[in-house]
């Protein structure tokens, strides 16, 4: 399908953008399904949100709310601000689906902050816009799902249907709407429920699917790619099985790492910026729960303390200011509830900007309290796997847009190289016995003094030798240095050894077809819960796809866009770097996923897949001298990409 063609002027927004709104489709080529695509969507939105713009006219007085100009603006007959106010208000919607309490109102504010991302889309055919509704809508679903709620399924594959059909027409290409499509009836099939007596439509949802693969059976894959598709669908109906049953109200049956399992919530105090994620009380243990150790790490910029305990639970957060006439420091403290802290010291001194770490008993659990050196930026997380509380303080605050500046150059003083994997964590290893954790430290050093001696950045090595570091005392170190990037270096590997290629990933939820960056942050998550005795299962997404969840919600301002960016341009770079020497290096792209390395960075954060050490070419190229430099260059040449604004 060809794309309707762009306006090449936006200054000229009255009469044109009028015109625009009711531009008949592009003519119909022989990809049929991409325009029954469009006009299917169209027709759906239509009926299920035009109602929502009822009383909210464009021109309705500021008290008006952002969920409420958004609604308006998804009737067919509203004129669309300019562009820029367009995506201030998309934004704003999202945000405000991030920060909901409850999932069925998160999900409903990202399904409106998607449909009005579709409809930019529609408009300019811009790709960004495409791609940030299908996000969206995956996010829509998500959470309806959490909600607990039946009804709500409904909505979920709506918002899954959307987002399938979008992703053909984005692709410009049948097949991948008939495979996204499929995916969605086999996820949702599982789900719905049972016909009634009459053989009336279980769900409206799947029989508007239904029509449109029978619109699309030309496109159908066959041999080999059908029997591939129709067991990725026996995978999907799996999963959203276990996940119903495992999530069903009273179930305590919910697997561990499961996005379900524990859903999160997120609390700001706006005066401080303060910010807290946290499980839902679902998460509360039936038992006790026993606090195993606190790790900390403080410098003179800022501190992060690590609670670890041996099951998951909830807690409550709270903030005490200085009182000097009382002789008293700042203090946050975290209630743990049903905690124990046995074999815990009592008073653990720290230095720094943390002063000493107390433990004490409550009546129903146990206070962990920071006697802080000043008033700092708090900010309160949980990771699972095993089940930690993150406690971050800095001097420096968490959010520093580039608002006034957003594409020109940016300061970089100081970057902080994470060499993956060390000590007796080797991380993955090639056939002939090369180690990752030997590759990246060499690429660090490469980096570093290039760094240093090209672009005069301070460079901070998380491992400067052969040594094991928690992956939480990695970004304590980096975020403690005031880092304004966080690289962190590996070697990607696959079960079958054959894949190949370079990859980047910034933090996020994977999307819908990418089960494997899931799969690939459990196996290096599980690194950690290995160490301490815990099970995790490596090839689990769940535990990806939940970590992912928990740590987007602390990628405030536009953190998520600029570690995004920056991991693009770590990509890009990376390709120039070796495909005059490796012209068959292999685009593996950029994705997202959930890494406990990158947990609470306050600064862009990449994690570099250098190439499959698992593949023999690849092992054999990374064990040069010559390709490991090629990748250093490609390090270093994105950051400066990076701070120039390009």
């Amino acid at each position: 399908m060809k794309p309707p063609g762009r306006i090449a002027s936006r200054s000229a927004r009255g009469a044109e953008l009028a015109s625009r709104q009711h531009t008949s489709p592009a003519p119909l080529h022989r990809n049929a399904l991409v325009f029954a695509a469009i006009a299917l969507f169209a027709a759906v939105a239509h009926a299920t949100l035009g109602c929502s713009a009822e009383g909210n006219a464009p021109g309705a007085p500021a008290a008006v709310s952002d969920e409420q100009r958004a609604a308006a603006l998804l009737d067919p007959a509203a004129l669309l601000p300019p562009r820029a106010e367009t995506v201030a208000l998309v934004d704003a919607v999202a945000i405000a689906s991030s920060r909901a309490g409850a999932p069925a109102q998160a999900a409903s504010l990202a399904e409106l902050a998607g449909d009005l991302r579709t409809r930019l889309f529609r408009l300019d055919q811009a790709v960004t816009d495409a791609r940030e509704a299908m996000e969206l809508y995956g996010a829509a679903a998500t959470a309806f799902r959490a909600s607990g709620d039946p009804a709500h399924v409904e909505r979920a594959c709506q918002a899954e249907r959307r987002r399938a059909l979008l992703a053909g027409e984005l692709a410009h290409d049948a097949a991948v709407a008939y495979r996204e499509l499929y995916l969605v009836s086999r996820r949702y099939a599982a789900l719905a429920p049972p016909a009634p007596a009459g053989g009336a439509p279980r769900s409206q949802c799947l029989g508007a699917i239904a029509v449109a693969l029978a619109q699309a059976a030309a496109y159908r894959p066959t041999g080999d790619a059908l029997r591939a598709l129709e067991q990725e669908g026996h995978h999907v109906e799996g999963v959203a099985l276990a996940l119903a049953s495992g999530s069903a109200p009273g179930s305590s049956a919910a697997p561990a790492g499961s996005a379900s399992a524990a859903p999160v919530q997120v609390t700001t105090a706006e005066a401080t910026g303060d910010l807290v994620v946290a499980p839902r009380a679902p998460a509360a243990p039936t038992g006790p729960v026993k606090i195993t150790s606190i790790e900390r790490h403080g410098s003179d910029k800022g501190a992060r303390v690590v609670v670890e305990l041996s099951a998951p639970t909830t807690f409550d957060v709270g903030t005490l200011a200085a009182d000097e006439s009382a002789g008293k420091d700042a203090r946050v403290f975290v209630d743990i509830a049903k905690a124990t802290s046995r074999g815990v010291a009592r008073e653990i001194q720290v230095g720094g900007v943390l002063r000493r770490v107390r433990v004490g008993a409550q009546p129903n659990g146990t206070r962990v309290v920071l006697d802080l050196a000043a008033n700092l930026h708090r900010r309160i997380f949980y990771l699972p796997d095993p089940f930690r509380i993150v406690v971050d303080v800095s001097t420096r605050p968490p959010v520093r847009d580039d608002k006034d500046n957003p594409g020109g150059a940016r300061e970089v003083r100081r970057v902080a190289i994470d060499p993956g994997h060390g000590g007796n964590d080797t991380g993955a290893v090639g056939p002939t016995g090369l180690k990752e954790k030997d590759v990246t430290l060499d690429i660090a050093h490469r980096v570093a003094p290039l760094l240093a001696r090209e672009l005069k950045i301070e460079t901070l090595l998380t491992r400067d030798s052969d040594t094991y570091v928690p992956l939480e005392l990695r970004t304590a170190r980096a975020n403690a240095f005031h880092a304004d990037l966080f690289v962190s270096i590996h070697c990607n590997a696959s079960d079958n050894g054959r894949a190949r290629g370079v990859q980047t990933f910034s933090l996020a939820a994977p999307r819908d077809g990418e089960a494997t960056s899931a799969q690939l942050a459990a196996r290096e998550n599980a690194a950690r819960a290995e160490r301490v005795g815990q099970g995790a299962d490596p090839a689990d997404p769940g535990a990806g796809l939940e970590v992912a969840a928990i740590l987007s919600n602390l990628n405030v301002g536009d953190m998520a866009a600029r570690s995004r960016h920056f991991a693009e341009l770590l990509q890009r770079s990376s390709l120039a770097s070796l495909s005059p020497r490796y012209p068959d290096t292999k685009d593996q792209g950029v994705r997202g996923a959930g890494f406990f390395v990158l947990a609470g960075a306050d600064m862009p954060a990449s994690l570099f897949e250098t190439s499959f050490i698992s593949n023999p070419e690849d092992e054999a190229r990374l064990a040069t001298a010559d390709f490991r430099q090629k990748m250093a260059d490609a390090v270093v040449n994105a950051i400066r990409a990076y701070r120039e604004g390009k």
